[in-house]
């Protein structure tokens, strides 16, 4: 039987990046490789400053590496130009933050629009679609409502409904239960689960919990800016 070697779908080679603080050079991620398979959940587990955030902005291409290298879908972030870099990261990655952020000036739906329509598309067809994902997070009855009038879980529902608007082959998602209480945090993982059941979405979510870890198909730990692999860095 013939061997058939597979493409991984995302692939992070020798990734390091550092910060400086006054005259302190602090490095956050040092040689980084990993490699990820379409359809795969992914759980980046690690303590407060672990590099597990800089290493998510560094996968969706919103912040650089200082050396190393990032690719999607074949395609390497280093060969595109910065506009290039936008349109890709437009139509190929959601992004849902710990923080919400959710723009206050605009509703609910939308807040779900906006991702659409920067993209060109039709408001008709962006609506429908928005309305549809809305009901599917459970926010059918909320469409005209602000982020001042929503409640925590709302917002994140609302930017899980946002992130998946382009449906994104790969959704990125930082600490999304972590302003949470454990009840609407609990209802934020089934709708991840329930993304992973129904399409081929490959999700990295950070993570410091290693119960929620435990619900991904994998799950790489990282620490002190090094990938752990039981009593070995690697």
């Amino acid at each position: 039987m013939n061997n058939i070697e597979t493409t991984p779908f995302l692939k992070a080679e020798e990734i390091r990046k550092s910060f400086r603080i006054g005259q302190e050079e602090i490095q956050v991620l040092r040689s980084v490789s990993f490699t990820v398979d379409k359809g795969e959940w992914i759980a980046l587990l690690g303590a407060s400053g672990s590099g597990k955030t800089t290493l998510l902005d560094i996968l969706g291409s919103i912040s650089k590496p200082d050396s190393g290298s990032v690719s999607v879908d074949g395609v390497g972030y280093h060969t595109l130009s910065k506009n290039g870099l936008v349109r890709f990261r437009r139509k190929n990655v959601g992004f849902v933050f710990q923080a919400y952020h959710i723009l206050p000036e605009l509703n609910i739906l939308e807040n779900v629009m906006l991702p659409s329509l920067l993209d060109g598309s039709s408001r008709k067809e962006t609506k429908e679609k928005a309305l549809h994902l809305l009901e599917k997070v459970g926010l059918s009855h909320r469409l005209t409502h602000r982020r001042g009038e929503m409640s925590g879980g709302e917002q994140q529902r609302c930017a899980i409904a946002r992130a998946l608007m382009n449906d994104p082959q790969l959704l990125l998602a930082d600490e999304p239960t972590g302003n949470l209480d454990s009840v609407t945090g609990q209802g934020i993982l089934e709708l991840f689960q329930q993304l992973k059941q129904e399409t081929d979405t490959t999700i990295i979510m950070v993570t410091h919990d290693r119960r929620i870890a435990g619900l991904s198909d994998r799950i790489i730990e990282l620490r002190d800016g090094v990938i752990y692999n039981g009593d070995t860095q690697v």
